[in-house]
Formats: structure tokens, sequence, C-alpha cells
């Protein structure tokens, strides 16, 4: 009779699935969950969440599935596109975005006394070192 394991739960976001967890995933399934190839030995491969961790996913053993290391770059950059465009969406709904460009104004008018101010004089030359002399 085979022994029950519990479902893996990491402690936090950033916890790293043990190795025990890993071989668990691979046993189950050893195709890549995004392109459907069979990972072969040697090859580079990762545990994926299935529903990313930033688009709100859990990081538990059910969430994770293996995918080739290049497969995996590629949905992990979908993934923060994803997340990026659902922000600025939300920023844009709330009315927090900044300005695109800065508005352009003619400035403030000269006053009289400015205009009468003659400019400032620069003063004369003078050598930061002499020579010495005999």
């Amino acid at each position: 009779m085979a022994r029950t394991v519990s479902e893996w739960i990491g402690k936090t976001d950033d916890h790293r699935a043990p190795g025990s967890v890993r071989d668990r995933i691979m046993a189950r399934d050893s195709r890549c969950h995004l392109c459907s190839r069979e990972i072969g030995p040697g090859e580079k491969w990762d545990l994926d969440h299935v529903k990313a961790l930033i688009n709100g996913g859990e990081n538990r053993e059910s969430n994770l599935r293996p995918s080739h290391r290049k497969c995996h770059t590629e949905k992990t950059a979908r993934d923060v596109a994803e997340k990026a465009k659902v922000a600025a969406i939300r920023k844009k709904h709330l009315g927090i975005t900044t300005p695109k460009q800065t508005i352009k104004s003619p400035g403030f008018a000269k006053s009289e006394k400015a205009a009468k101010r003659s400019p400032k004089l620069n003063l004369p030359y003078r050598p930061l070192y002499q020579e010495a002399k005999p």
C-alpha cells in the first residue's frame, strides 16, 4: 500500500519547493505543461506556477507544473506584462496616473524693476598662480 503524502505548501511566496516535492511533481508529469514536449534527462527545467504568484496564484504543489526553462522564461515575461497592464488600467481607473507631458506656459511677465536693472559686470581676470621672482 502506497503512503499518501499531504500537499506541500510554501511558507512564503519566495519559499522554494524542496527536492522531494520536485521529484514528486516530475514523477506525476514529466512533460512541459507549456509546450507538451517530454522533458528529457539532462534538460534544464523549472517548476512553473500555473497561476502566477503575481496574478494571485498560490505557492503550493497543486499549482506547480514542470516546464522547460525557455518556456518558463517566456511565460514569466507574459505574466509580468499582464500584471503591468492590469496595474496601468487600474491606476487610470482610479485617476492616479501622472500626466504624460508637462503643460507649456509662457512664464511670468517681467516686472518694471527687473527691466530697469542693469546686468552684472564680470570681474577682472586674476591669475591663480604668479611666477616666483628670483
